[in-house]
C-alpha cells in the first residue's frame, strides 16, 4: 500500500487474487480461533512473518492473515510496511481502497477496537490537514533555494572578489539555516502522521543528512558572525567557511532525493 505515488503494476498485483493466498492451516490461526478470535495488541507483533511466522496485520480493529501473499514476503510490503502491527493509518493514504482486504482472511479482532477507532479519527484529522496544506514540501523549498543560491553567490565572490556577492551569499546562507528548522519539523510531523514513525532506510537517510545540514549551517553562521572578513583571506578558517557553504548543497540534495524516493518509489 503506497502512501504517496501510485504504482499501477504494484496496485494491480495487490488486487490480483493470486497475490493473496492465506495459509488457513497454520496453528496460530487455530489458536486465535480457539481464544474467541480476540488478539491483544501486544501479541500482534508475534505474527510479523519473520523466521517462518504467520503474516498478520490489523486494520480498523480486525486482524487479517496474508501469510501466503507474495507481496508480503518475510512480513514486509514494498520494504516500507511491516506485518505484526496496526496498518489502519497507512491504508487511508494508499492508492487502493480497503476493498482489497476482502480477499484476505479475517482471523480475529483487536481487543481495544473502540480505542483504535478514536485514535484513527484523530490521526485522520491530522492527515487531512497535511494533505490540504502540504507543509513539508512547501517549507523544504525555502532552504533548498537559499542554500543553493548562497553557494552560487559564494562561488561568484571567490572568482570575482566582489564584496556584494559575499554579502549576498551570507544572507542567503543564514536564511537557509533558519528555514531548515521549520522544514525539519514539518518533515517529522509528516513522518508521524503518515508513516507512524517507521524508521526505514529512506527516513534514516533523511534524518541523518538533515542533522548534518543543520550542523553545517549553524557552524557556518557562527564563523561568519565571529569573523566578518572570513571570506577575504586564504587561511584554513576561510577555507572551512567556504566549504560549509558549498557542502550544504549535496547534503540537502540527498535529503530531497530520498524524499523523492518516498513519493516515487523504484
Amino acid at each position: 500500500m503506497y502512501l504517496q505515488g501510485i504504482d499501477v503494476k504494484t496496485t494491480s498485483a495487490f488486487l490480483d487474487k493470486s497475490a493473496i493466498q492465506p495459509d488457513n492451516n497454520n496453528s496460530d490461526a487455530h489458536r486465535i480461533s480457539e481464544s474467541g478470535g480476540i488478539v491483544k495488541r501486544g501479541d500482534l507483533k508475534n505474527y510479523d512473518g519473520k523466521d517462518g511466522r504467520p503474516v498478520y496485520f490489523a486494520y480498523k480493529g480486525k486482524v487479517y492473515d496474508i501469510t501466503g501473499s507474495r507481496l508480503w514476503k518475510n512480513g514486509a510490503h514494498l520494504n516500507r510496511h511491516h506485518a505484526g502491527g496496526d496498518l489502519t493509518h497507512f491504508m487511508s493514504m494508499a492508492p487502493h481502497a480497503e476493498e482489497v482486504l476482502q480477499k484476505c482472511e479475517v482471523v480475529g479482532t483487536i481487543d481495544d477496537e473502540v480505542a483504535t477507532d478514536i485514535a484513527t479519527d484523530r490521526m485522520d484529522v491530522y492527515r487531512d490537514w497535511y494533505r490540504r496544506f502540504h507543509p513539508h514540501p512547501v517549507t523544504l523549498h525555502y532552504p533548498m533555494g537559499l542554500y543553493y543560491f548562497a553557494a552560487f553567490m559564494q562561488l561568484l565572490y571567490l572568482i570575482f572578489r566582489n564584496p556584494s556577492f559575499e554579502q549576498a551569499a551570507f544572507y542567503a546562507f543564514v536564511g537557509g539555516t533558519l528555514t531548515t528548522f521549520p522544514a525539519a519539523l514539518s518533515g517529522l510531523f509528516s513522518w508521524w502522521v503518515n508513516y507512524q514513525m517507521t524508521l526505514t532506510h529512506i527516513f534514516r537517510m533523511k534524518i541523518i543528512f538533515t542533522i548534518v545540514t543543520l550542523v553545517f549551517g549553524i557552524s557556518g553562521c557562527i564563523l561568519r558572525f565571529l569573523y566578518p572578513q572570513i571570506s577575504t583571506g586564504t587561511s584554513s578558517l576561510s577555507l572551512t567557511y567556504s566549504a560549509l557553504v558549498f557542502l550544504n548543497v549535496p547534503t540537502l540534495t540527498i535529503v530531497a532525493f530520498n524524499g523523492g524516493k518516498i513519493t516515487w518509489p523504484s
